[in-house]
């Protein structure tokens, strides 16, 4: 379910300006930057417990360029997306804090 309203980017290092890209963050609208990984716009609304491990814990992004793999998310109905090496896409859904073992899927 989509909400109507949109988050705010009030978290961005420099303001920005220009073209925008929506894509939705957990059911909720969000002005995305063309070129902009989805971590980075998780980072600007405010977002820091972005995945749940297959543990059931909750955690944040530690290393930011994929070794570690605490940053996965749901894009598109695809589990285990790793938001620091996704470059966000016009219409992309992401739901954070999201595991296929709730869901009945294999890990």
């Amino acid at each position: 379910m989509e909400n109507k309203e949109k988050l705010p980017r009030s978290q961005d290092v420099v303001p920005p300006n220009g073209q925008f890209i929506p894509i939705w963050v957990d059911g909720t609208q969000v002005d995305g930057i063309p070129g902009e990984s989805i971590l980075s716009v998780l980072f600007a609304v405010g977002k820091k417990s972005i995945t749940k491990n297959d543990h059931g814990k909750v955690t944040g992004a530690y290393c930011g360029m994929g070794v570690c793999h605490c940053c996965t998310v749901k894009v598109n109905n695809q589990h285990k997306v790793k938001a620091c090496q996704t470059l966000i896409e016009p219409s992309m859904h992401i739901d954070t804090q999201s595991n296929r073992l709730d869901e009945g899927g294999m890990a």
